[in-house]
């Protein structure tokens, strides 16, 4: 009866992941097929793990997926084996994603072993969300489309180095194509303010309205840089001429591209109108 629950309540998670799954289409600077991670473990959750094989960065085709690796993870305590789901998913069964904890993650493919390391933040609280509109026209707006400028209030502690990740999404897809990256220090793609423990965050958004969900992430200082180094790849992709491109630096060894994450967030919906 219990492996019956564990079994429903993973088959819910994996749904739940792939329908929610927002593309973000990257060029990647590799000449030859590169091994590609995209790992996640939510708080009060089960990992997650995605491993396909990219194209050249000047062909078309579609990566690869990966069905024959063996994948552990790890905490403090104990490690597991995850299971093979398709579509390049492997899923973990056992250990639960838990505030200011260490994940390790071992993949084995084709001989070569792939590490990287993760810590879990303690999750910030959203205190509130609100926003302005406008359609004036301007050099940045020149046909007055509609912009929603999101204001975003959340806690944080001071006497900690945090770093955060904010992401829109209307319908589990990113409203638009990048990460807007912030610490308590400056923000990427955005302002900010830093008053009384609480950072309020805002950033200008064109959207037609309607339902907007708002997702703060507390990340570690890796996947901050990961994500940094990303959006520079998202922002001159769309550039006439972009600069050579490059691949984000991985906090997963072995000369894999993607990304190990364990994070925490909070999120609230907006109807934007």
């Amino acid at each position: 009866m219990i492996m019956d629950k564990i079994t429903l309540i993973t088959l819910a998670l994996f749904i739940i992941l792939t329908s929610c799954e927002e593309v973000i289409d990257v060029d990647l600077n590799s000449s030859d097929p590169a091994f590609v991670v995209e790992a996640i473990i939510y708080k009060d959750s089960v990992s997650s793990v995605r491993l396909t094989r990219t194209t050249s960065y000047f062909t078309l085709e579609e990566p690869g997926f990966i069905d024959n690796a063996s994948i552990t993870i790890s905490d403090e305590t104990s490690s597991e084996e995850l299971q093979y789901t398709g579509q390049g998913y492997y899923i973990g069964n056992t250990i639960i994603g838990t505030e200011e904890s260490t994940y390790e993650i071992e993949i084995i493919h084709d001989g070569i072993t792939y590490s990287g390391k993760a810590y879990m933040p303690v999750k910030t609280d959203i205190i509130s969300v609100s926003y302005d509109k406008y359609e004036d026209q301007s050099t940045l707006n020149p046909l007055g489309e509609t912009v929603f400028t999101i204001i975003c209030e959340f806690s944080d502690n001071p006497d900690i180095d945090n770093f955060y990740m904010i992401k829109y999404l209307e319908d589990g897809r990113m409203i638009e194509k990048n990460y807007f990256m912030i610490t308590e220090h400056d923000a990427i793609g955005g302002s900010f303010e830093n008053i009384n423990d609480i950072i309020s965050f805002s950033e200008s958004i064109f959207y037609e309205g309607g339902e907007a969900e708002v997702q703060v992430f507390s990340i570690d200082e890796s996947v901050y840089n990961y994500f940094m180094q990303l959006n520079d790849i998202l922002f001159w992709k769309r550039r006439i001429m972009p600069p050579t491109p490059y691949n984000p630096l991985s906090n997963i060894n072995n000369g894999a591209l993607g990304y190990f994450a364990a994070w925490a967030y909070d999120s609230e919906i907006i109807i934007l109108e």
